[in-house]
């Protein structure tokens, strides 16, 4: 009988075995999933496509979303635009708000209006930016710009930004 209580005593202690490498695997696994997390870019990568000057107060520029994040457009208004042109005034360097400043004109995907993924409707301030999609927004300069160079500044709610000195941007 005494070989009975081996075979039992060893069947435990194997279950035992099996038991512990499973739960260690399972938290090296966890682990691995937080690392992986925690590696990723936290911010969003915008880049700006193109914009120009159409009279001396306003302004478009185009930015494209680029990278894995989307943002939702709930968000957008806490986005920080810059832009700094000469007037009559002098150099000027100001943060424009989200309204009275600036705003979304339209969403476009590749050379086409619209998108499929996420659709943003700016009036009920649904949806999501996605990556590969680009803004036309529409910036109002608070004084006369007596210049065609500009320089434009965007800084999204995630910290992701970009920005681009614009030079002979007039067009009609």
């Amino acid at each position: 009988m005494g070989s009975f209580g081996s075979v039992f005593a060893l069947a435990i202690v194997g279950m035992v075995i099996i038991i512990s490498f499973g739960s260690l695997a399972k938290v090296i696994t966890s682990y691995e999933i937080f690392i992986s997390e925690a590696r990723q870019d936290p911010c969003s990568k915008p880049s700006i496509i193109s914009g120009y000057i159409t009279n001396s107060t306003t302004c478009f520029v185009n930015i494209t979303l680029n990278g894995s994040r989307s943002i939702p457009i709930s968000k957008i208004q806490l986005t920080d635009v810059f832009v700094a042109y000469r007037s009559v005034e002098g150099t000027i360097f100001t943060r424009l708000e989200y309204g009275p400043g600036w705003s979304i004109i339209r969403i476009l995907t590749g050379a086409h209006e619209g998108e499929l993924v996420n659709p943003i409707n700016l009036m009920k301030r649904t949806g999501l930016w996605d990556p590969g999609e680009t803004l036309e927004l529409k910036l109002f300069l608070p004084s006369p710009s007596v210049s065609s160079e500009w320089y434009f500044l965007i800084v999204l709610p995630d910290g992701g930004s970009c920005s681009w000195i614009f030079l002979n941007c007039i067009t009609g």
